[in-house]
């Protein structure tokens, strides 16, 4: 047997209140006695010849289309009225999703409703955590194909959305006693299956609002909070939502209708984690209007991208070049460009995407494409060996880099910018940035605490944090300008911590503790501070710990006992043991795909990867078990879901694998790594 040296080698709750006068209790009624009302209409793509689909706005007038093209209902709608266009029959063999498909507040024609048909189709879904037991919340999606969720853990609607649509979760109805708040529920062209929307629900809740400004006399604006819970504000001042948010959970304030003639720009609109009333939400209006726009760069032929400005005014580009958003911004008002659907096998980069107080047009967002990249850290190379993925997710290597004295972790921001590798023979953390292609360039390196030996970024791309094996601590960083770390501290762990993780929402940290079999549970702070919560017991010699993207459950591989335990996160990121399951001969990683569906394992001494599908309540099926190179020391999952890549360490090599139906795994082939490779990570 090959044995590797692991160290060696309740906040108060809050009633939502009506603090400015300009939108409480209502709005002031606003009539246009010469308006005959305004038309409903949009365009329809994809819908394959011969076939039709049949539309319907606010459950009624009725619209059959035939072909691909411009349509308007028949009926308009009121002044300061409301539309919902939803597919009432499906074509056959196709799913239409309609997008930008509901307003209020209406004040001048609605041409912008897209629907998109296609054959290809994709899920949507998430998690619901804080539903008190025996409690109800119906969700919707993209006004319709409601879902009613009676437990927390996941959800999945019954209709899925087209190649290239998007989606909308609102709250149909609330729970009694509770309220229910969405965040990550709006996307647009998607190009996979969506599990990340997030449904968080509590007692405690808070109100959000803001003020508007630059509002003509007599106009108005809706504003919508999470895709939904609209407000129509019809003069200067403060605001309050109608709908408070949960304790804990997020808000996305964007513009549903723009008032005539202006245009508002919404600008400390988002924000996560809310423990008290928001207040500073600006709605800035104004006839002058500038527009924002850039360039893309290194999208594959083939490839779309889409881009959100401040949250809304999605727009796929589908080539390089220069782009513009449809919906320009008010003077004075701010932008804020992010990536909304990466392209299938690219990350795109977003800089130079944020500003405020503008009064010119923006032409400076650049939008950088490039291809996926895979980094393994070899051990007894003291290198960091680099890949390109090519299509069919094989490795091509681009170069070696030079790291610490015996790098034992590899890991990579969510921004796609920066790699971080813990060197346990050095007591360092070597920084580098990723340049074009996905090549590595040297930062600098920092000093940790003793043998430190696994890495981790928190998904917000603002924290590091590194188990220090022979120190018994994490220490922690933050990511700062041109992603040079800066040490915030350090804090005190179990025995021999072995392998540290942070939740999807940024939340919580684990630690894995190899010579006690505890996990440690903390949060993380304001400044990326940690904050010990308890331990908890695993299994013998626990060696690597990892959350579902979810953020429901734990895994944790324990190498002495060849098991996995799993775990449910509770309220305040508390671990609740769920059951232990047998896997191959001293489990040494364990990963999870982002869907949420499939665990897999690196089995040391049988030279194997143990697949799993995830149950109801977080509970692994196995599934099929297939042989890798030697002393499997590493396994991870590309952020697409389709491949797995395991690092061999006794043979040097890296084995890669296709994730087929059901999540089983076919090997691809096999490539050469450094000496003694012990970790893998994509980015």
């Amino acid at each position: 047997m090959f044995k590797f040296v692991r160290r060696a080698v309740r906040p108060f709750a809050v009633t939502a209140l009506c603090i400015f006068l300009a939108a409480c209790g209502g709005k002031s009624p606003v009539t246009d006695p010469s308006s005959p009302g305004y038309t409903i209409g949009g365009i329809v793509t994809g819908l394959a010849t011969g076939q039709q689909v049949k539309l319907e706005n606010n459950g009624g007038d009725t619209l059959t289309l035939t072909a691909n093209g411009g349509f308007t209902f028949a009926t308009p709608i009121a002044f300061d009225g409301a539309y919902a266009v939803t597919v009432g029959t499906q074509p056959a063999g196709e799913v239409c999703t309609v997008t930008g498909g509901t307003g209020t507040g209406v004040t001048a024609n609605v041409t912008g409703v897209k629907v998109r048909c296609s054959t290809s189709t994709y899920s949507v879904g998430g998690t619901v955590s804080g539903l008190a037991a025996g409690q109800q919340v119906t969700l919707e999606n993209n006004g319709g194909d409601m879902v009613t969720v009676t437990a927390n853990g996941g959800f999945t609607f019954a209709t899925p959305i087209a190649f290239d649509g998007g989606y909308a979760v609102t709250v149909g109805t609330q729970p009694a006693g509770e309220v229910c708040t969405v965040t990550s529920g709006t996307g647009m062209g998607v190009t996979a299956n969506v599990a990340g929307v997030k449904v968080s629900c509590s007692t405690t809740t808070y109100s959000v609002g803001g003020m508007v400004s630059g509002l003509a006399t007599g106009q108005q604006v809706t504003l919508e909070n999470n895709g939904g819970d609209a407000l129509t504000v019809t003069a200067n001042g403060g605001f309050a939502f109608a709908t408070p948010v949960a304790f804990d959970s997020g808000y996305a304030v964007t513009v549903g209708t723009q008032p005539a003639g202006q245009v508002c720009t919404v600008t400390g609109g988002t924000g996560t984690g809310v423990t008290a009333n928001v207040t500073g939400v600006n709605v800035n209006c104004s006839t002058t209007t500038y527009s924002v726009g850039g360039t893309v760069s290194g999208l594959a032929t083939g490839q779309q991208v889409t881009l959100k400005n401040n949250g809304g005014d999605a727009l796929t580009v589908t080539a390089n070049g220069g782009f513009t958003f449809a919906t320009p911004i008010a003077f004075d008002g701010g932008y804020a460009v992010t990536v909304g659907s990466q392209p299938t096998g690219q990350i795109c980069i977003v800089t130079g995407g944020t500003g405020t107080g503008i009064t010119a047009n923006v032409t400076g967002v650049i939008v950088a494409c490039r291809a996926l990249a895979a980094y393994v850290a070899n051990h007894s190379g003291n290198t960091v060996s680099e890949y390109s993925i090519g299509t069919g997710g094989t490795l091509t290597s681009l170069a070696t880099i030079s790291t610490g004295a015996t790098p034992n972790s590899v890991t990579g921001d969510p921004t796609g910018r920066y790699v971080y590798v813990a060197n346990s023979g050095g007591n360092t953390v070597s920084e580098y940035s990723i340049g074009t292609g996905g090549a590595l360039t040297s930062l600098g390196t920092i000093s940790t605490g003793n043998s430190p030996i696994s890495v981790t970024v928190d998904p917000t791309g603002r924290y590091v944090y590194v188990a220090n094996a022979d120190g018994n601590t994490v220490s922690e960083y933050s990511i700062g300008t041109g992603g040079a770390l800066t040490s915030l501290g350090t804090i005190s762990t179990g025995n021999t911590p072995v392998s540290v993780t942070v939740d999807p929402t940024g939340r919580y940290v684990y630690v894995a503790n190899e010579n006690d079999g505890t996990v440690s549970e903390y949060s993380i702070g304001t400044g990326g501070a940690l904050t010990s919560l308890a331990t908890i017991p695993a299994g013998a010699a626990p060696i690597s710990v990892t959350v579902d993207p979810t953020g429901r459950y734990v895994y944790v591989a324990n190498s002495g006992d060849s098991t996995v335990s799993e775990y449910s996160i509770g309220t305040g990121g508390m671990l609740t043991s769920l059951t232990t399951i047998t896997t191959g001969n001293e489990p040494l990683s364990v990963a999870v795909d982002p869907t949420g569906r499939y665990v897999y394992v690196a089995n040391e001494n049988d030279g194997t990867v143990s697949e799993y599908g995830i149950g109801t309540g977080g509970a692994l099926t196995s599934l099929t078990t297939i042989t890798t190179g030697s002393v499997p020391y590493s396994v991870t999952v590309d952020p697409t879901g389709r491949y797995v890549y395991v690092a061999n360490l006794a043979s040097s090599t890296v084995s890669e694998y296709s994730i087929g139906t059901g999540g089983a795994l076919t090997s691809l082939a096999t490539i050469n790594a450094g000496n003694m490779p012990v970790s893998v990570t994509v980015h």
